[in-house]
């Protein structure tokens, strides 16, 4: 069982041998919409659904706040940067993040320092994760040198599969071949065409025409067309309506950004970011799509740098948005809103992310015991400083939640102040 290889070691605390963890039931799996009940788990699995904790458990109680209790949140694409980039994020500080706003797995991306392209960086990477991770981790491969056999770099279960870059179409084409020929194995595309890096970025609306819809939905048809792909491709982060029509024409499964759907573009460095910030005509097609049940999974592309990275002229600055933080809790806001349903929300976020990286997140006996505890409000982000990368144009926006508490395999990685545990 790959989860069983992949949650750290270094949690701060081993896991209670029982842990209740009571509140308003919500998993459309298993038929719960908010019964108030508690979720029992002996040694990381949840064994029983009670109206009242057992005698001698760790009980987390988020019945008087109304607190809402939820198959523990997972995110497909992050970078926790680590390694050579370890001043924009490490594993321990983006896992920090992650966790305050109710994420329980994270999958890591590959355009590290060093690359993870070869066994010995994925042992490297790895090992990392073991040692500083908070949650439970899965990491991506990057297409490796010609000289490695694709596979061989699938060997340990908490790699997910590969991440093809603009550059991998241009670059290592017979790799990328060797990696989609790989039946069932998870490939997920970053999809523009390399023309669309090549440009230089200019401020404002200039950027968005640059790399702009049509080399994105490009990118998903020539992938679909070249390599007949045996693998399972997931197109992530995608901007453009047209992406979406394209991903689903080929059987491919696709997901969206919190920032593609609720931020505007803006000039600077904050908003800048690959694929861009589009207009607003972009951003309704992609609500409107994730409304209509087109998109299977919502991610964050949480790219964390520096402060004084993000804060320098926006012609050199590096691209990306750090939201490890933030991310569940806006968009909570079109459950809110009444755009979403709760268990729609609990789909997209947790559910179908997590089969699409090959893990399991139910409330339901025999289910791992990774929960995510909410509590509907109303407020605004600001950075907790978890996260190293404290400049992020989510600060000062709104939010619809709080996250109460995150649970990884029986054991509180998280818990909101005023949120105490206690023995029955």
């Amino acid at each position: 069982m790959p989860g069983r290889d992949c949650i750290p070691l270094a949690r701060g605390q081993e896991a209670p041998r029982l842990l209740a963890v009571c509140g308003l039931l919500h998993d459309p799996s298993a038929g719960m919409r908010g019964e108030e009940a508690c979720i029992v788990a002996r040694d990381g699995i949840i064994i029983e659904v009670r109206e009242e904790p057992p005698s001698s458990a760790l009980v987390l109680d988020a019945r008087p706040v109304g607190g809402l209790v939820l198959p523990g949140l997972v995110d497909i694409h992050v970078h926790l940067r680590g390694l050579g980039l370890a001043y924009k994020e490490d594993e321990r500080s983006g896992t920090m993040a992650a966790a305050s706003s109710g994420i329980t797995l994270v999958a890591d991306m590959p355009n590290t320092v060093p690359r993870l392209n070869t066994p010995a960086t994925l042992a490297e990477k790895l090992k990392a994760l073991q040692r500083g991770a908070v949650v439970e981790y899965r990491v991506y491969a990057a297409v490796p040198p010609r000289h490695l056999e694709p596979g061989r770099l699938l060997a340990h279960p908490c790699v997910a599969g590969f991440k093809l870059y603009p550059s991998d179409l241009e670059r290592r084409h017979s790799q990328v071949e060797r990696a989609l020929s790989l039946h069932g194995v998870l490939v997920a595309l970053h999809p523009e065409l390399p023309e669309a890096e090549k440009p230089p970025v200019e401020p404002g609306g200039s950027q968005r025409s640059l790399r702009g819809c049509h080399w994105e939905t490009a990118a998903v048809d020539y992938v679909a067309e070249a390599y007949a792909p045996e693998a399972r491709v997931h197109v992530t982060h995608v901007s453009c309506p047209s992406s979406i029509e394209a991903a689903k024409r080929h059987g491919f499964t696709v997901d969206v950004t919190p920032h593609h759907l609720l931020l505007e573009p803006q000039p600077g460095c904050l908003s800048h970011v690959n694929p861009p910030l589009r207009g607003e005509a972009e951003r309704m097609g992609l609500l409107k799509a994730l409304l209509e049940g087109a998109v299977d999974a919502v991610a964050s592309d949480h790219a964390p740098h520096a402060p004084w990275e993000k804060g320098g002229d926006p012609l050199r600055c590096p691209p990306g948005i750090a939201s490890a933080e933030t991310w569940p809790l806006a968009l909570y806001c079109l459950v809110a809103a009444g755009a979403l349903s709760l268990g729609e929300y609990i789909v997209l976020a947790s559910q179908r992310p997590a089969r699409i990286i090959g893990a399991e997140r139910c409330l339901q006996p025999g289910c791992p015991a990774s929960i995510t505890v909410l509590k509907p409000t109303h407020g605004r982000y600001w950075p907790r400083g978890l996260s190293k990368a404290v400049l992020t144009p989510w600060t000062g926006r709104r939010t619809c939640a709080e996250a109460l508490a995150s649970i990884v395999a029986g054991t509180p990685t998280y818990m909101a102040l005023g949120l105490p545990l206690r023995r029955t």
